[in-house]
């Protein structure tokens, strides 16, 4: 018969090896079994099949399902199987590649039990091969492409298995992947517990370790490494707690004489044999658990990096399972002047060593001997230092700097403090963000010195327009800004000279891209353009049916300087690209510089986006890689099955339940707050980190500056059966500020990952849902209703215990809400929700109304869309945020995740003449399903200019001014909402669109919050037409005095208040009412009975 190795059929056998496997013992019981017998392997290892002579390589297929079964047979039919084999720029050693895809000429050369195998002819012994092996229907039988690098495998002799990206140096250790040693699914959680499923019920159950190579079997299939019986247990109390994902894990018990500290130096493997010793399972082992049982108690108390003092400079590691760490000192010209062998500290796992301060300024690394799970392999490398305060260009040495010393500080940093208090709840309630990129906000601005734009110090240029914009956005009531990542970034080369971006020639980027030269613009490479003008030139032809931008702008992103950053290299390090030079201590300087500038000229907090979450690399090979190179497998978390490092986040999930990472979080969150003076940290996913250890770090920071603020995005990650994660939900009562999705969905319509059509069909109530309805919408009066409860709840701070009727007049608590089968309201205060229609991630605000609006919606009336749809954050009783440009119409062409859309789709200009709206389609890998749907709308009323920016970016002061002009519209504690807001218009009879919220002071309150009022109105009319509301049943109600100074340039332009009380909105309109206290305090507006 013909072998066809189907990828899906290999997988399951490589899942259900050891199943398979455990019926292998076909020769029965021995009569006289030995005490302890010998662990092995149920099949012959196999040698080599072939050798690569000169100029030849030799690739192995090891056939695994020809393999499960004692005697394999040679009645397999492997001669339509066949390798695709082709040269590169990069690997070009083959004398014959194939001609294109359909040819199958390279068929094996030949074949035994094992599988079959190919010689293939070179053209040298050196350099590398690409290869990729086809099944008989030319079907990839493993996923990747995959490469021979002959400096890894000099004997040009390899073997590869269906289903796996591995490639082995021989023919035994691919056989031993399968057949031995499989995963990572025990686990020693402390030091004397180990957890396995595998090992249940097995007659023998051992952890077999190796300090200097891999645990396997010799070459006759025997286990001949050291190992430890281990015996049944029961799971303690506490650890069962600290571990309550493995609870169902079969416990083991250690010897008590285990030398804990020498095992983990090594390879770890569990094994479990029949009564004769033949193999039944075996799996790495995870040894995080044990590693905080060991260390944690002693490491923890400990301060790491390199630590200036009086007497000198100590150097502190913490890396308990590496054998020898050393110091390596070098110069300025990255030269090695000095290495240090470091001393162990047993009861810690950390690694010193002393010197002089005259080390102060220098560069170093540290160079490790630490076996890797991940490569089964001791590894020999040098790594920066995760506590890393100061790095040369790229990231690629760390420096030792004090922190304190004067020439690092501008004028007067020391006596800076935050311009808006944070130290009462109220405070935290008129929190007003404006969410910012540094590159953002000033790479466009030509009236910012052309050294500093797309810099920090772009932010101390007080004559720009950037500047002058921000300035008066802080005056209308911004209170805070929030910078995405400005910690050291892997994903933004900090080597200028290697990067081309819009200012520079086209010329330049050929030089530092391949991509380019070879592509269908290589014709611009000898031309006198930039890259920006190339694109502008590009963008008159662009269209769904060629996205030559987008084409063009993918290849620019590979060598430009852009990123949002969310790609952690060093945690506690200003980011090199933003400085006037990278290399070494400057950026610390112009970051300060920059806090200074907005805190002092700018009049805002600053709050640091921050993602320690993730990293953007583990395991011993990637640059990026730094924590998994120093304790491998202790700081990511890992699959409890596979040991593979989770990456739910994005990238490389980090393990914040471990003691050590949640210490090194709370030490960077420390050094930010102290030596950067940093008011507020924003923590990207934080529903991946516990909640405990989220409390933990918040009262540390506390300790430094006792007004600091967390917030951040508390969606549900999954993580819940490991610990309590750190949710919208579970935070509820923490005082920790979480994102909200209900209001934002009810506004905006649908949800963050619409697409296509669907983009359309779910309005919002901000872009006319119910009252202004697009061709494509479905949404009916229910529906919209709804939609409606979640604005209202979400004004009120989105409280679990607030009440109101909903949509079919019956009496709700928020938490009875539906919000797509999950509780609406979640907090306990107002100052515990972030309500936002506009954040980096995703469509900005116009973008989304551009998808949404009916055909009928001018460019007025979406001007007007845009105000409403921020209204609902800002007058709110929620923490208000909103993105950078968000008053400016900002646009990014359609974009959903522009993180590495470089400067042409992320750009803002302060001229007030283009909001840089279809600029070329967005790129294909996010957006290309939505292209026919962008064809359709792009261009249904003309783009927006200076009459249109101008008017929002007035309606948005508006907003800002209304937010800060009263307390009651900030009362912060949930208590006092619940007393004193209440909504009029609601249940099956409302008027759709029309939003009517009031806020009481009248007597019947506990204080009188603002002693000019009595109670205050807040309207909003997201409707085509005009709107009356006639049950105030109050009057004496006056338009406050900021509207009224505005006039027709207000929001509220045309609004009429009769006599009787009664109210008329026009159109789009955005109104707050005032009930003037008159000497005496009235029954003002008091929530009504319910």
């Amino acid at each position: 018969m013909v072998a066809h190795f189907g990828k899906k059929a290999y997988r399951a056998l490589l899942s259900g090896t050891f199943v398979l496997l455990s019926g292998c013992d076909s020769n029965g019981p021995s009569p006289n079994p030995p005490k302890e017998p010998m662990a092995h392997l149920p099949i012959k290892i196999p040698g080599e099949a072939a050798r690569a002579g000169d100029l030849q390589a030799v690739i192995h297929l090891v056939d695994i399902a020809a393999l499960n079964k004692n005697n394999p047979t040679t009645d397999r039919d492997y001669s339509t199987n066949s390798l695709y084999l082709w040269n590169d720029e990069s690997c070009d050693s083959l004398a014959f590649p194939s001609l294109n895809w359909n040819d199958t000429s390279i068929v094996p050369t030949g074949s035994d039990s094992y599988g079959p195998y190919w010689v293939v002819p070179l053209t040298k012994n050196e350099g590398c091969i690409n290869f990729i092996v086809r099944d008989g229907n030319n079907t990839k039988l493993i996923d990747n492409d995959l490469k021979i690098s002959f400096s890894d495998f000099s004997n040009r002799t390899i073997s590869v298995i269906p289903g796996s990206n591995q490639i082995y140096g021989s023919r035994a250790e691919a056989f031993n992947s399968v057949f031995g040693v499989s995963q990572a699914s025990a686990h020693w959680v402390d030091k004397q517990t180990l957890l396995w499923s595998g090992g249940a019920d097995k007659p023998y159950v051992r952890l077999y370790h190796n300090r200097n190579d891999k645990v396997g079997a010799d070459d006759e299939g025997n286990f001949t490494d050291s190992y430890l019986t281990l015996t049944p247990t029961t799971l303690s109390q506490k650890t069962a707690e600290r571990f309550p994902h493995l609870t169902k894990l079969t416990a083991f018990r250690l010897p008590a004489d285990t030398d804990v500290d020498k095992l983990l130096t090594g390879d770890l493997v569990a094994l479990a044999t029949n009564k004769e010793g033949l193999l039944l399972s075996a799996t790495q082992v995870q040894t995080a658990g044990v590693l905080d049982d060991r260390f944690a108690n002693a490491a923890d108390t400990l301060e790491y990096g390199a630590l200036v003092s009086g007497s000198g400079v100590t150097f502190h590691l913490w890396a308990p399972t590496a054998q020898q760490v050393a110091l390596v000192i070098y110069d300025t010209d990255k030269q090695v002047i000095a290495n240090y062998a470091m001393n162990r500290n047993p009861a810690s796992g950390s690694w010193s060593w002393q010197g002089d301060k005259d080390l102060i300024g220098a560069y170093y690394r540290y160079a490790l001997t630490v076996y890797h799970p991940r490569s089964r392999n001791v590894e020999h490398y040098e790594v920066t230092d995760p506590y890393s305060h100061s790095l040369s260009t790229n990231s690629e040495y760390s420096q030792v700097i004090n922190l304190d010393d004067e020439a690092l500080k501008p004028q007067n940093w020391d006596s800076l403090i935050m311009p808006r208090s944070q130290s009462t709840q109220a405070d935290i309630a008129r929190m007003t963000i404006y969410e910012s990129h540094v590159r953002d906000l000033s790479i466009a601005d030509s009236t910012v010195p052309e050294a500093w734009r797309g810099k920090y110090l772009a932010l101390t240029a007080n004559n720009s327009d950037m500047f002058k914009h921000l300035k008066a956005l802080s005056q209308a009531g911004v209170t805070h800004m929030e910078l995405l990542p400005v910690f050291d970034v892997a994903s933004i080369n900090e080597f200028s000279n290697q990067v081309a971006d819009l200012n520079h020639p086209f010329s330049r980027l050929c030089q530092v891209n391949a991509m380019v030269r070879n592509s269908r613009f290589a014709d611009y490479c000898n031309g006198l353009q930039t890259v920006g003008e190339v694109l502008q030139e590009l963008k008159n032809g662009d269209s769904a049916n060629n996205p030559q931008v987008q084409e063009l702008n993918a290849m620019i992103a590979e060598t430009d300087s852009y990123n949002w950053g969310y790609d952690p290299f060093h945690y506690s390090v200003p980011e090199g690209s933003y400085a006037t030079d990278a290399e070494g201590s400057v950026r610390i300087k112009e970051f300060r510089a920059m806090v200074q500038a907005i805190k002092q000229q700018l009049g805002m907090n600053v709050i640091m986006d921050v993602a320690y979450n993730h990293t953007d690399a583990a395991g011993p090979t990637d640059r990026s890689s730094v924590l998994d190179k120093i304790v491998p497998w202790y700081y990511h978390r890992l699959n409890e099955i596979s040991g593979n490092v989770e990456s739910n986040t994005c990238c490389h999930d980090t393990a914040p339940e471990h003691r050590m990472f949640a210490k090194l979080i709370e030490d960077s969150l420390v050094t930010w707050v102290k030596d950067y003076k940093i008011d507020a940290f924003r923590f990207d996913l934080m529903g991946f980190h516990p909640k405990a250890q989220i409390l933990s770090a918040l009262a540390k920071v506390r300790m430094i500056n006792p007004s600091v603020y967390f917030l951040g995005e508390g969606w549900n990650s999954g993580q819940d059966d490991r610990f309590e994660i750190a949710s919208q939900i579970n935070l509820k009562g923490s005082g920790i500020g979480t994102f909200s999705d209900r209001l934002r969905d009810a506004v905006q319509g649908g949800g963050p990952f619409d697409s296509a059509n669907s983009i359309r069909i779910n309005q919002g109530v901000g872009n006319g849902a119910g009252t202004l309805p697009n061709e494509m919408t479905w949404l009916n009066a229910d529906e919209v209703r709804h939609l409606a409860d979640l604005v209202r709840l979400g004004m009120a701070g989105n409280l679990a215990d607030f009440v109101l009727i909903n949509k079919d007049g019956a009496v709700k608590t928020g938490r009875e809400i539906d919000y797509k089968g999950a509780i609406a309201g979640y907090a306990a205060d107002p100052t515990e929700v972030i309500n936002y229609v506009s954040k980096h991630d995703n469509q900005t605000l116009w973008d989304i109304i551009s998808y949404k609006a009916a055909r009928e919606a001018n460019l007025a009336t979406r001007v007007r869309m845009q105000a409403i749809s921020l209204a609902t954050t800002f007058l709110g009783q929620g923490l208000a945020f909103a993105q950078h440009g968000s008053e400016l119409l900002r646009s990014k062409s359609f974009t959903r995740d522009s993180y590495n859309a470089g400067d042409w789709f992320n750009r803002v200009s302060y001229t007030y003449q283009d909001n840089n709206y279809d600029v070329g389609m967005p790129g294909w890998r996010d957006d290309g399903e939505n292209y026919a749907l962008i064809e359709q709308v792009k261009n249904l009323v003309d783009k927006p200019g200076q009459t249109e920016l101008l008017q929002m970016t007035s309606f948005y002061q508006e907003l800002l001014r209304l937010r800060q002009f009263s307390p009651l519209m900030t009362l912060g504690d949930g208590k006092s909402v619940k007393q004193r807001v209440d909504f009029r218009n609601v249940g099956p009879n409302q008027q759709l669109g029309l939003f009517v919220m009031t806020i009481d002071d009248g007597n019947t309150t506990d204080d009188d919050r603002d002693l000019r009022f009595d109670g205050l109105v807040v309207m909003i009319n997201a409707a085509s037409q005009t709107a009356t509301v006639s049950d105030l049943n109050v009057r004496g109600l006056k338009l406050n005095d900021i509207q009224g100074e505005l006039g027709n340039a207000s929001l509220a332009a045309g609004i009429r208040i009769a006599e009787d009380g009664s109210v008329t909105l026009p159109a789009w309109s955005v109104a707050v009412l005032v009930l003037p206290q008159d000497g005496v305090r009235s029954i003002g507006l008091p929530v009504r009975g319910k």
